[in-house]
């Protein structure tokens, strides 16, 4: 029966549900279609945002919708007039494949816009980037990486702009467009210029840092995310490291030393290699975290930098004190630095604290990455609560590693939570696998519906609680 939600009036919504859900990539696209038999459970996590383009593609939808209607009339009609056997059979035909002719369908109106509108436009916005970069006399620091991206970015852009003028590019715009997007909105007067690369096949660090010429890097970590699309691990690592191949051997890269992957691509006399013992001279000492933020003292030589930020973790350290070290060499004084660093607040949805009926909540949702997970279960287990409870749906793009990281995850959770909450999916066996190896003595909760739960959180939680919220899932993943 679920073959027939294909005929149903929520069949055209949920196909331009996903088309955006998967940010219009048709190879994602096609993947979720192929894949789902019950289209009446497809929005479970947000809703469709209607949008001038939704607008357009849904006309173009009902539109094939109704000639195709209109088209098995005709041949139903014509048929029985003329007792023809073989346009009834084409009729039925036509019938059976409506719901692949609207899915894929669709797509064309896509494809045509792409080449003949987007991509000529695309390829001109970088041009005109590439010549803006190659201009700029600001320092431009670039910061690759599997994850931690978007925190160091921030990190550097509140810290720097007590002393500096500097432009970031803002959110996830990592890719070759978001940054010639940012590049076009540059006045020309900035000192400082944060790039944020991102990265997903091989070769992409290496393309970014020719578009955006970095002068100075940051390598905050490396881990199994776009594992399905690298493959492997050695991919993974050879591409992030394509930003130390194009800085060169002569300028710096900072680079994360808590990452295993990292570290064991880096030599001992790396004086740039940063920890939350602290980097390049600077020492870290007195270091504590609480749900007020991070504390810490670095030192180096006769200066002395007493930070505060708003950030949740010790795993926060390593990249605060790289954005000291920076900040520092652009001349900033301590004063500047310590007032920089205290207007440093949790960015949205990535270890981002609020209080609901006298319980705190800890939104990692943005959090998609095993070192994430494991720094934010370090910190729920450090917090004193009435109940700690893990709330996630695990992690996606794990490739082969999937089982082995979510296992983990489980052990995990078992030594931080007294409840863990997990969205149901592909991976939540593992979990539970997990939590039963580490013999878990507390409640394990499985949600069918995300968003139903997310929405009644309140009703959910009580006073004194502490809820981890990690990661999320789009509908496509699940």
């Amino acid at each position: 029966m679920k073959y027939f939600t294909r005929y149903l009036s929520v069949y055209p919504t949920a196909l331009l549900y996903m088309l955006q859900d998967t940010e219009y990539r048709l190879d994602r696209y096609a993947k979720w279609f192929l894949r789902t038999n019950d289209f009446t459970k497809v929005m479970k996590r947000r809703s469709l945002e209607v949008t001038p383009k939704i607008k357009l593609l849904r006309m173009v939808l009902w539109g094939l919708w109704a000639l195709i209607i209109l088209a098995v009339a005709v041949l139903v009609i014509i048929g029985y007039t003329s007792q023809s056997f073989m346009l009834g059979l084409i009729a039925i035909l036509l019938v059976v494949l409506l719901p692949y002719i609207l899915a894929f369908g669709i797509i064309v109106p896509l494809l045509v816009g792409a080449f003949v509108i987007q991509k000529p436009r695309e390829r001109a916005m970088i041009e005109r980037a590439r010549a803006i970069f190659k201009d700029s006399k600001a320092t431009r620091i670039a910061i690759a990486g599997s994850f931690g991206k978007t925190t160091m970015k921030e990190i550097l852009r509140t810290v720097l702009a007590e002393g500096k003028i500097v432009a970031a590019t803002p959110g996830n715009m990592n890719t070759a467009i978001g940054i010639s997007r940012f590049a076009s909105r540059l006045i020309g007067d900035e000192e400082v210029l944060i790039i944020e690369l991102g990265e997903e096949h091989v070769g992409d660090v290496k393309l970014l840092s020719e578009l955006s010429r970095p002068t100075m890097g940051v390598i905050t970590g490396i881990n199994e995310a776009h594992l399905i699309s690298f493959k492997t691990l050695d991919k993974t690592v050879s591409t992030v490291f394509e930003l130390v191949d194009y800085v060169g051997k002569k300028a710096i890269v900072y680079k994360n030393g808590e990452s295993q992957l990292v570290r064991d691509n880096v030599t001992s006399e790396d004086a740039y290699v940063f920890t939350q013992k602290g980097v390049n001279g600077w020492k870290v000492t007195k270091s504590h975290t609480s749900l007020d933020g991070t504390h810490f003292t670095a030192t180096k030589g006769s200066t002395t930098i007493n930070a505060h930020t708003h950030l949740l973790g010790l795993h926060t350290i390593g990249m605060t004190v790289t954005a000291i070290a920076i900040a520092h060499d652009l001349g900033l004084s301590a004063k500047q630095i310590e007032a920089g660093l205290q207007n440093v607040e949790p960015f949205e949805h990535r270890m981002q604290p609020r209080k609901l009926h006298g319980a705190w909540i800890i939104d990692d949702t943005y959090n998609g990455n095993s070192q994430g997970v494991q720094a934010g279960l370090e910190l729920l287990a450090s917090l004193s609560a009435k109940r700690r409870i893990y709330v996630t749906p695990g992690l996606v793009e794990q490739g082969s590693s999937t089982q082995d990281v979510h296992e983990l995850i489980g052990q995990q959770a078992a030594e931080s939570a007294d409840i863990v909450v997990l969205m149901q999916n592909s991976v939540t066996d593992y979990i539970v696998q997990g939590l039963s190896d580490s013999d878990f003595k507390g409640e394990i909760m499985i949600i069918d519906n995300p968003l139903e739960f997310y929405t009644n959180l309140d009703q959910f939680v009580a006073a004194g609680d502490v809820v981890l919220m990690q990661n999320d899932w789009t509908d496509n993943y699940k």
